[in-house]
């Protein structure tokens, strides 16, 4: 039997993790208030996350965050399925250098394979998220079109 989402939050080594010294609760119990089926305890969670992980910048506790996040994506209702879209614009936006932290690189690699979830989204029923599923994948495909003509750039400096 799966292991319930307050088991596994529980095994994350969340003090490995920066989050915004503005954030006043801990993210697990963030995550688990995001899951409720309460929509007003959901919606209250979406924000307090926003103000944890992406206030003035993005902090390392997303890259943890991103599996709960597509996982409760998964189960919620669509006012919370944006709120939740948004944070993922927001990781979308993170600088794609090579000089940038681990943590960006695997967030990155984490939000990409997960297009084809962004694409279903997109042909949502509810028309704001499937905007915003739309200007999610805008920002990964054309953040993977710079990445790869970087690349290429460099490359043929070398040469």
């Amino acid at each position: 039997m799966a292991d319930s989402l307050w088991m596994r939050l529980r095994r994350v080594r969340w003090n490995k993790y920066e989050v915004s010294p503005a954030a006043k609760k801990q993210v697990p119990r963030m995550l688990e208030n995001l899951a409720s089926r309460k929509e007003a305890r959901a919606m209250k969670a979406s924000h307090e996350l926003w103000v944890a992980l992406c206030s003035g910048q993005v902090y390392s506790a997303a890259e943890p965050c991103f599996p709960f996040l597509i996982e409760i994506m998964n189960i919620s209702e669509p006012s919370v399925q944006s709120e939740i879209l948004d944070l993922m614009t927001h990781f979308a936006q993170l600088p794609n250098g090579q000089s940038e932290p681990i943590w960006h690189k695997k967030l990155r690699i984490s939000l990409n394979k997960q297009s084809a979830y962004f694409d279903k989204l997109s042909r949502s029923q509810d028309a704001i998220v499937a905007d915003k599923a739309k200007n999610l994948l805008n920002l990964l495909w054309t953040s993977l079109f710079d990445t790869n003509r970087e690349s290429l750039l460099g490359k043929r400096k070398m040469l």
